[in-house]
């Protein structure tokens, strides 16, 4: 049983530096991928092979300065680089458009992807692999308790008329729409004389959310947009709630 555990700990201390190596990196990358995998079904910019790169570079940087200083290594020696250089990557990830900061959770979620790396490359992958589920369910169940309790969304009815264009104006249209997150059985196409129109039901409660219509209005080939004010109601799941701050 105590050598069972031991493996819970230290893997330096248990297995061959080479055998180790190996473990640590299979590891690392299995995090990585596990986040990255949230991320990519929420269609955010970083998603599997992203941090699952993020958490192995991570780790590669840990195992170089451990194996390069040889038994006068100092673990945390690197760390500091490493958090610096992420940082870096993660404020990249972060953007500001339309009043709106895009891109918090996304910048946030890169810099815990490296930590784990750091700790995985220092020998703990068992606790790496402990801390990639709690943040797994940390990016599921917030965004749940924030829909649920704090900030509902509101549903309102929008009809956007536009020129066919020989279907590119629909295009760009949905262009918009996907970046919002917004799903298809929210949204629906009918003819409008020589023109067409698309009845779109997004949230117009969270300023994030209703920023579609600002991108929608300037689109070449949107002639009219009619706002109708639906009941104030809840819908849940049609809107990503990290649509914006991820």
């Amino acid at each position: 049983m105590n050598a069972a555990w031991d493996y819970f700990g230290d893997l330096y201390e248990v297995l061959p530096p080479h055998w180790c190596s190996i473990v640590l990196v299979l590891t690392s990358v299995l995090c990585g991928s596990l986040i990255g995998a949230e991320r990519q079904v929420k269609q955010k910019a970083a998603g599997a092979r992203t941090l699952a790169l993020i958490c192995v570079g991570s780790t590669i940087f840990t195992l170089a300065s451990i194996f390069i200083a040889g038994e006068v290594a100092d673990r945390t020696r690197i760390t500091a680089q490493v958090v610096t250089g992420v940082g870096f990557l993660g404020a990249g990830a972060i953007i500001r458009h339309r009043g709106t900061i895009m891109g918090l959770t996304t910048g946030a979620t890169i810099w815990t992807t490296s930590a784990i790396g750091v700790l995985v490359g220092g020998g703990y992958a068992a606790a790496g692999l402990g801390l990639t589920l709690l943040v797994v369910a940390v990016l599921f169940v917030e965004q749940w308790f924030e829909h649920l309790v704090l900030e509902r969304c509101r549903y309102s009815k929008c009809t956007v008329v536009y020129n066919r264009d020989f279907g590119k104006t629909r295009v760009r249209i949905l262009r918009v729409l996907d970046d919002y997150s917004i799903p298809d059985e929210c949204w629906e196409v009918s003819p409008d004389g020589e023109l067409e129109a698309m009845d779109i039901r997004y949230c117009h409660y969270h300023r994030a959310h209703r920023g579609l219509l600002f991108e929608i209005v300037e689109l070449s080939g949107v002639t009219e947009m009619r706002r109708e004010r639906a009941p104030r109601q809840v819908d849940k799941g049609l809107i990503d709630g990290n649509a914006v701050d991820g």
